[in-house]
């Protein structure tokens, strides 16, 4: 099922809230996976490049900006949904996959013509907002998810607990599908040469401190305010704390760091691309979100052979085990997350056998894995 009668020419349609955090940043080997199935590849996404940023979208041909605010209830998504309900009925795509919630949401509602077409719509969801422990709120959106499954083909989840409740909303009414992420290049990670002291050199950091590191967006969901009053309690002496991610809240968190009294040793160092080569130079990896439908950043760190000190919580739970590759807690336990830091400061041998464990259990995450599964459900989907 899939490609429309008398098309000559095959097209996709790949749709996310912002172009740079998910595009860019996630789906890369799968648009190039689609060209060289010889379609034509479309992106729809807002534009959150910052400054002169100028970031080639490769294998990309023709890319909208269509302005998805993440929330739903936002008066912008209206316009967005008439633009991207344009952009479907002129190109006649064989394949939509959408993701993240508001945006594949418009996406599924917009696309309601071009299914009965024949155009087969696939939504990865990555982390559903109703999970084990959200609050009461969190019910909103799984009927808001129960209702779209009827205008979707195929849910694809990237973590068990989302699996099980993708196959209860969807009732035989679309495909259910488990991928183990959307892929990380745990090898070339891995390969990275680029020595500690040489990294820490380039970023001011003493070569001798222990260095923790955080990679994420600064939003409240990341919990960046609890992993700062944990490196406050922190008794570990030459202890350096390296911030990587933008976000709406990067001067509460700068003021936060200094009203703690920890400015002079957390880095903010914004968004960066050469997150996979800093990695080398950090102790531990810090991970308190509140939620994750899987967590990247995290199993980039452990590719790395850096241990996670996370939260106990669905997603990160995939791959990290407490006391094995991680040590793992609530994510409101900022005392217990600085106890923890501090007994890998002081235990240099537990510290190093959660690091080897971390690094040798991240293999089934790898890119390679997950373009090659996610080939055999595009497949699916194609004539």
């Amino acid at each position: 099922m899939g490609a429309l009668s008398g098309k000559t020419e095959k097209r996709v349609l790949f749709v996310a809230s912002v172009l740079k955090k998910h595009i860019i940043q996630f789906h890369i080997p799968y648009l190039r996976w689609f060209r060289e199935q010889g379609f034509i590849v479309d992106v729809c996404a807002a534009n959150d490049l910052e400054g002169n940023e100028n970031i080639p979208l490769d294998f990309c041909d023709n890319y909208y900006d269509v302005p998805f605010c993440r929330s739903p209830f936002h008066l912008k998504n209206i316009a967005a949904y008439h633009k991207l309900k344009g952009i479907i009925s002129e190109n006649n795509y064989d394949i939509i996959h959408c993701h993240t919630p508001t945006a594949a949401a418009i996406a599924r509602i917009a696309a309601a013509d071009a299914r009965k077409k024949g155009c087969r719509l696939l939504y990865t969801a990555h982390g559903f907002h109703f999970f084990k422990g959200a609050s009461p709120v969190s019910r909103l959106y799984y009927f808001i998810e129960k209702m779209l499954s009827g205008m979707t083909d195929a849910i694809i989840t990237i973590n068990s607990e989302d699996f099980e409740a993708s196959k209860r909303l969807c009732g035989g009414k679309c495909d259910t599908y488990l991928l183990h992420g959307v892929g990380v290049d745990t090898k070339k990670i891995a390969a990275i040469t680029d020595g500690k002291a040489e990294i820490r050199r380039r970023l001011n950091i003493p070569e001798d401190a222990f260095t923790v590191m955080t990679t994420a967006e600064l939003n409240r969901n990341k919990n960046i305010f609890t992993a700062l009053k944990a490196i406050s309690l922190c008794k570990t002496e030459n202890l350096r704390y390296i911030i990587c991610g933008s976000g709406e809240l990067r001067k509460e968190c700068e003021k936060y760091a200094e009203k703690l009294g920890i400015g002079g040793i957390t880095h903010f160092l914004g968004y960066r691309y050469d997150v996979p080569t800093l990695l080398h130079a950090a102790d531990v990896f810090l991970f308190p979100s509140y939620r994750e439908g899987l967590g990247i950043a995290a199993i980039e760190a452990m590719s790395a052979g850096v241990p996670v000190v996370g939260s106990n919580i669905r997603g990160i739970t995939e791959y990290a085990a407490n006391g094995v590759n991680s040590i793992l807690l609530n994510p409101s336990d900022a005392a217990g997350f600085a106890d923890a830091i501090d007994r890998l400061t002081a235990d240099g041998e537990l510290l190093r056998r959660l690091g080897a464990a971390a690094q040798s259990s991240v293999d089934k995450f790898d890119i390679s894995n997950s373009v090659s599964t996610m080939a055999e459900i595009y497949r699916k989907y194609m004539r």
